[in-house]
């Protein structure tokens, strides 16, 4: 398998085209993320790793090449959320993977800017205690979310302090200087921010995942950026359709 560095991925975005995840279509174009292909003249497919997450396109492979897939997927993926992009992809992860993998759900939720309303979203941004406030993330933040494992993957997909400050975007919520909740840029694409959101296990139950993604949005719609929110579980959707997102779909990943 050969590494597409950001520069040389045109050859798979005829594969990705048709693509409406953030994160694929981010490393597609070239963002972020890592992409392999089995050679460089004409692909016939790609796997793509971004954060926690894998995604497959293309003609799926037969013989030695699908066994080198394999060994990729085992050594970069092992412990990630891996997409088929079809039923195919979908077929050959069971049977290249009988016994060793398990399927989980998750939930895709759609934007819909008749559904956002600003004055509901600013409503959420009231805390309940005195000794909290919202801040948007800047180089100090940055580098705070990523010395906890909570709060790491806030801005651990971008290369840089400056990368997160010139391309993503997040609001965190601070108690004292502790950062105790936020809501970041987990990827991006052209036009479209996929979402993270997380809390500190002590400050559950208190709002604070509803107000940080209620600046988040209110932000992103400000600049005309649509963010995207692919929750991976039941609560994470329901705080989504309180924000005003609509319940697009359940899908299944494999984890290896």
């Amino acid at each position: 398998m050969i590494e597409l560095g950001k520069e040389k991925r045109q050859i798979i975005r005829h594969m990705c085209g048709e693509a409406d995840g953030v994160l694929p279509r981010g490393a597609a174009e070239g963002r972020m993320g890592r992409v392999w292909v089995p050679e460089l003249g004409n692909p016939s497919f790609c796997l793509i790793q971004l954060g926690n997450f894998a995604y497959l396109f293309g003609i799926c492979p037969k013989g030695e090449t699908a066994m080198e897939l394999k060994k990729q997927l085992l050594l970069q993926c092992s412990h990630g959320f891996i997409t088929p992009s079809d039923v195919r992809w979908a077929e050959w992860l069971e049977e290249t993977f009988a016994g060793e993998f398990r399927v989980l759900s998750r939930y895709a939720m759609k934007k819909d800017k008749n559904r956002f309303s600003e004055t509901v979203l600013r409503g959420f941004l009231k805390l309940s205690s005195p000794g909290l406030r919202i801040k948007k993330m800047d180089k100090r933040l940055y580098h705070l979310a990523l010395k906890e494992e909570w709060s790491r993957e806030f801005c651990s997909n971008f290369d840089s302090a400056e990368d997160f400050l010139e391309n993503g975007l997040g609001y965190v919520i601070l108690d004292g200087n502790a950062l105790v909740s936020g809501c970041s840029a987990y990827g991006i694409s052209d036009g479209m921010i996929q979402v993270k959101v997380a809390t500190r296990k002590e400050y559950w139950r208190r709002g604070l995942a509803l107000a940080c993604s209620a600046s988040f949005i209110l932000s992103c719609l400000e600049q005309g950026i649509n963010p995207s929110w692919d929750a991976d579980n039941i609560p994470s959707a329901g705080l989504a359709e309180k924000l005003g997102y609509i319940f697009e779909k359940e899908y299944q990943v494999y984890e290896l």
